[in-house]
């Protein structure tokens, strides 16, 4: 059965992602720069990068076009980064030597992508058995939308 066959290649990691498009998305109004050390907490944790991926079947809406899902959710990363602003800077040695935060407005990583696998055929119940490191990028802050 191919519908078999493919749950078993997603289970083995064997499709392919194709890589679109990449750009930095920045919040949608201007912010003060500005620098935030890091707490002793944060400096106890090894480094986290926070990765996070959507999943869309093809639109049946001729009206709605995979477009127009992407430019919605640009839009509203941008919106979202104006009160979580320090998520669109990045992390730097300060000149004492220590670690912090520069609010840059440097801007999130957003990465357009296709996979040749139907979303059906993923576990997404699963995702670090089917899509481990396949639809999400090892950058240090990403989003990634796969159609």
């Amino acid at each position: 059965m191919a519908v078999n066959d493919n749950v078993d290649a997603a289970d083995n990691g064997e499709f392919d992602v194709e890589v679109r498009r990449k750009e930095l998305v920045t919040a949608d109004s201007p912010l003060p720069e500005s620098w935030f050390p890091l707490s002793n907490l944060d400096l106890l944790l090894p480094p986290l990068y926070p990765s996070l991926f959507f999943v869309y079947e093809k639109p049946i809406d001729v009206h709605l076009k995979f477009q127009s899902m992407i430019s919605a959710l640009k839009k509203a990363l941008s919106k979202l980064l104006i009160p979580y602003f320090p998520l669109a800077g990045e992390v730097v040695t300060s000149p004492t030597g220590e670690p912090e935060i520069h609010c840059n407005n440097n801007g999130v990583e957003f990465i357009e992508a296709y996979a040749d696998i139907e979303l059906r055929n993923l576990d997404l119940h699963h995702p670090y058995a089917s899509v481990a490191r396949k639809l999400v990028p090892r950058s240090a802050s990403a989003v990634l939308c796969r159609k």
